[in-house]
């Protein structure tokens, strides 16, 4: 049987996978339907493998079934060790037209900048070896002039273990490192972080927060759950940022708004849901949308009122969250999942990211797509060039697009 994978002017035949040497099965699955028949064994899988909702069925299926571009098509990998799941590869299919006519297979992990990155393959421990180079040769097996796979916004302790040689033998790769996202490791005590703060910063957020607690209708909310509820007044708080003049906020985009209402209840429903808000006069003037998973506290996306912004909540929120981290028994690291200067006030550690393409060992197989990066990656390292190669390789792959 062959699944058919198809966009706008290229059909793409999925073949049938092969059983692996090593007993690993492996299904292809492209139907909505049918992958959620292994919601379950996938986020139990993403819970036992490290804390990163990212990676689990409830995040990568809402972003696949939302904020897909058009011509885009997506399948998932799945591998099984009897009735183990042991690995998952979901990926998004981008077909190119270049010079010539030839055709070209673009495989990336789901990615949007705003709210899905460092998606890469989920895989059981001890599995690593095994699994990998199975995906990666049903990947090259697929009929096309050449391809490549790209792994998007990988945090630098990852990296190791995602170019290792051993888990792609067959196969080359090209590593782009490409900023970094910020975290607190949450040891010690509040009062022990706070003094690492300059003098000037520590004073201000003290200050504001003194202010914001004499007012008699200033209140925190830390919650848990309660998606269907607290989404709205986020999206709301959201929309009177500085986000809905740039057009960035959730109600900006329909399909972001689908995206983020479907994702809380998904997560939600995993427990990993958790909600901070700042009322005052009984409205919200600021908020924080996060996820808790494995003693990771991941704030993925935060809000604020302009009406209140000679208050600065967003601040008084921001160190609020933090201070009650400190206090919890759960939370070791507040991860940030990107960079953003303002949290340079707050003494954050960084760890780089990268972005990883892996290319089949056969040149005609990976010319067209490898050698742009690999010229791109040494000059990607001086910032203006950086830059301006970024506005032309986006206008090519638009051009590009079938």
């Amino acid at each position: 049987m062959h699944l058919a994978c198809r966009s706008p002017e290229m059909g793409i035949e999925l073949p049938e996978p092969v059983r692996a040497p090593n007993g690993i099965r492996l299904e292809v699955v492209r139907d909505f339907g049918e992958l959620q028949t292994h919601a379950e064994a996938w986020n139990r899988l993403a819970a036992e493998s490290g804390p990163r909702p990212v990676l689990s069925h409830a995040w990568i299926a809402t972003h696949l079934e939302t904020r897909l571009n058009p011509g885009d098509s997506w399948f998932c990998l799945l591998a099984y060790d009897r009735h183990q799941l042991v690995g998952v590869l979901p990926v998004v299919t981008v077909p190119r037209r270049w010079p010539g006519g030839r055709k070209c297979l673009r495989f990336e992990t789901p990615y949007d900048l705003f709210n899905t990155s460092a998606v890469e393959t989920l895989m059981r421990r001890g599995y690593q070896e095994d699994i990998f180079p199975i995906f990666l040769n049903y990947l090259w097996s697929i009929p096309c002039v050449c391809c490549c796979l790209h792994f998007r916004g990988v945090p630098g302790a990852r990296l190791p273990d995602v170019i290792s040689r051993r888990l792609c033998r067959g196969s080359t790769s090209v590593t782009e490192m490409d900023g970094h996202e910020d975290f607190l490791s949450v040891t010690g005590s509040a009062e022990d972080y706070f003094n690492t703060l300059s003098d000037g910063f520590r004073h201000h957020y003290r200050q504001t927060a003194r202010r914001i607690q004499e007012l008699p209708e200033a209140r925190f909310r830390f919650e848990s759950g309660r998606a269907e509820i607290n989404t709205g007044q986020f999206m709301d708080l959201d929309h009177r940022d500085w986000t809905a003049l740039h057009k960035t906020s959730i109600r900006s985009d329909e399909s972001y708004v689908k995206f983020f209402r479907l994702l809380t209840k998904r997560i939600e429903e995993q427990g990993w849901l958790r909600w901070a808000f700042l009322d005052i006069g009984g409205e919200p003037a600021a908020g924080q949308f996060m996820a808790q998973s494995g003693g990771v506290l991941y704030v993925l996306k935060t809000g604020c009122n302009d009406k209140f912004s000679s208050l600065s909540p967003g601040t008084v929120l921001f160190g609020r969250v933090i201070e009650e981290a400190f206090e919890s028994a759960d939370v070791q690291v507040i991860n940030f999942l990107s960079g953003h200067p303002r949290l340079k006030d707050w003494n954050v550690q960084q760890l780089p990211v990268a972005h990883v393409a892996f290319f089949p060992a056969k040149t005609s197989r990976w010319s067209l797509c490898k050698w742009p990066i690999q010229l791109r990656a040494p000059l990607y390292r001086i910032p203006f060039i950086k830059k301006s190669i970024s506005g032309i390789s986006a206008r090519l792959f638009r051009k590009a697009a079938v």
